[in-house]
């Protein structure tokens, strides 16, 4: 028993000793104080879509990999395929952990390979798309808000689109306040099967970055009534081509739809009620400083949130009202306009922001800065703990 637990104790701070090691990766980043939006032009990303081109998308759900070791192994990929194809979506992406799937390649017009890349503790995971290759590295315990930088950088050099994963799905992975410094990033998962982000988009937004949304299933039973269908993308493409698919992610021609859940609900009923009970946005035109929303079912309730995740304005419908229209008259002390709108099923359609910029020519915001000085101190100490760990071994 002596001897096992030696061996033991050898193997765990072996392990440590490769967990410091592969901090070595990680430089030290210092931010600027971010910049909230702001000057005299409003930027509407809606204000030339054509309400026709609507395109139905998943760009999350997980298929049986690994043998069934990974959460997704009931979902077979022709199962999966085959269900989305029945709620008739346009678009069906896989994002296997840390694998990209090419099942939908000359399945799905608009194929993008993407993956979910993470594998950690905290759950600090980012839905990968247009990857060019699968990033193996990963950091397994804490992550300082260095480490979440450096991979959102890493990440972004290796795929077309990278967008932070429920990042509340678990405390401790992206915090709240991380999105205050964090950039370098396009697309975030404000709606997600699990749970939805509004405080981490606000964080953002309100501190100048310009991220959209993406909502996604993160399906990993497609059988399951309560695993599919739940949180919805819709892009505004002419043709489910992957050119048009990243350019409106990009552009912020997207909302996001988060579906009335019934969970008692059998599947043929579900199927029947997404055709017809999803609604559409018609059109979200900018007339100077008047926003106006309009949409294809009556809606409950509106609210238009600012700086904060203040409710600038709220309004709630009757039924008999049938009213499928909303408008804000944008202050100029707003920097930045999102609009919620729930209908009378409890269905919600989620926007994308209207933002203040200097121009036209909208620059995205970089804060983070490599401190060479901070990461050589830091190295120095990881190269010390290495060096502990492998005499004492050695010695023993």
């Amino acid at each position: 028993m002596k001897k096992i637990l030696k061996y033991f104790l050898y193997l765990v701070l072996a392990f440590v000793a490769l967990l410091v090691a592969m901090n070595l990766f990680v430089p030290v980043y210092v931010f600027d104080s971010p910049v909230p939006f702001h000057g005299d032009y409003l930027h509407n990303p809606y204000q030339d879509i054509d309400s026709t081109y609507w395109k139905c998308c998943n760009f999350h759900g997980h298929t049986r990999q690994y043998g069934g070791v990974t959460n997704g192994r009931n979902n077979g990929n022709a199962v999966y395929d085959s269900m989305y194809r029945l709620f008739g979506y346009d678009h069906v992406g896989i994002s296997d952990y840390n694998k990209v799937n090419d099942y939908e390649d000359g399945r799905d017009p608009g194929f993008i390979p993407g993956y979910e890349h993470g594998c950690n503790v905290w759950k600090t995971h980012q839905v990968c798309l247009g990857a060019k290759k699968v990033r193996r590295i990963d950091y397994f315990f804490y992550q300082t808000l260095s480490h979440k930088q450096h991979m959102l950088n890493k990440l972004g050099e290796q795929n077309r689109v990278v967008a932070v994963a429920h990042p509340s799905f678990v405390d401790g992975s992206y915090n709240v306040r991380d999105m205050k410094y964090l950039s370098n990033y396009k697309i975030l998962e404000v709606l997600n099967g699990f749970v939805n982000s509004p405080e981490h988009w606000d964080m953002a937004l309100s501190n100048g970055h310009l991220v959209y949304l993406i909502a996604d299933d993160d399906t990993h039973d497609v059988l399951k009534v309560n695993d599919i269908a739940l949180k919805i993308t819709y892009l505004n493409a002419k043709e489910n081509d992957a050119e048009q698919l990243y350019d409106a992610l990009l552009s912020g021609k997207a909302v996001g739809i988060d579906f009335k859940l019934d969970r008692e609900e059998k599947m043929e009923n579900k199927v029947k009620r997404f055709k017809r009970d999803i609604p559409y946005l018609y059109s979200a035109k900018l007339n100077e400083n008047i926003f106006s929303v309009n949409v294809s079912k009556p809606i409950r309730n509106v609210k238009f949130i600012g700086q904060n995740g203040t409710i600038l304005k709220e309004e709630n419908y009757k039924k008999e009202d049938k009213r499928s229209g909303a408008f804000y008259e944008i202050q100029l002390s707003d920097q930045y306009v999102r609009t919620v709108l729930t209908f009378f099923d409890g269905t919600s359609m989620w926007l994308n922001p209207v933002t203040r910029h200097e121009n036209a020519q909208i620059t995205k915001q970089r804060l983070d800065h490599i401190s060479y000085t901070w990461t050589a101190a830091l190295w120095l100490i990881y190269i010390g703990i290495i060096t502990l760990i492998c005499l004492f071994i050695k010695r023993k």
